[in-house]
């Protein structure tokens, strides 16, 4: 079983030692999206679940969210946002309600046997509802310091059953890459 601390100690080698990786922001290109279509609405409470860098979360905080910022690896962020140290999975989410829970390019980098605990966790902090973007392949910049960084690569049909089994989807919809993302409701 993947430990919390093995993973904290990858992300901190990606995000110090290789440069390219901290360029990269699939979540802060998606906040129109976000905010067009997730029924979100200025104001609301905002969760950016494996934050990064946070530009995503500075992008929705504009937008008028009330954002805090969740992440494995400080050493990551680059935003003056309220933070949270932990992973998905050993959160105690008693302690943590958000009106939405934002999500991208994160659920496959989860360990495969952290999975539902994970989205388990993330349906109990989400009191409105979640989005998510999700990589359907393998990474290449694990490779950079010979890791594999896209642990749960599963097909659609798989991560769509996952979610249904926790929120009403609202709508799912393929990118380039390929992607999915999914527009979730609380039932």
């Amino acid at each position: 079983m993947i430990s919390h601390e093995q993973e904290r100690r990858k992300y901190q080698r990606m995000w110090t030692e290789v440069h390219g990786y901290r360029q990269n922001s699939p979540g802060q290109n998606l906040v129109p999206l976000f905010t067009a279509h997730s029924g979100a609405e200025p104001g609301d409470s905002v969760l950016d679940a494996g934050c990064g860098t946070g530009r995503a979360g500075d992008a929705l905080a504009k937008a008028g969210f009330k954002v805090t910022l969740l992440d494995i690896c400080p050493e990551a962020v680059e935003s003056d946002l309220p933070f949270i140290e932990t992973n998905l999975w050993a959160l105690p989410t008693r302690l943590y309600q958000f009106d939405w829970i934002f999500c991208c390019d994160v659920l496959e980098h989860i360990p495969p046997e952290h999975i539902d605990k994970t989205l388990n966790n993330i349906a109990a902090m989400g009191t409105k509802g979640a989005f998510f973007q999700i990589a359907l392949h393998t990474d290449g910049f694990g490779d950079m310091i010979g890791e594999r960084l896209h642990l749960t690569v599963m097909p659609d049909v798989w991560w769509a059953k996952k979610l249904y089994e926790r929120w009403h989807v609202n709508g799912i919809q393929f990118e380039p890459g390929p992607r999915m993302i999914a527009f979730l409701r609380t039932a």
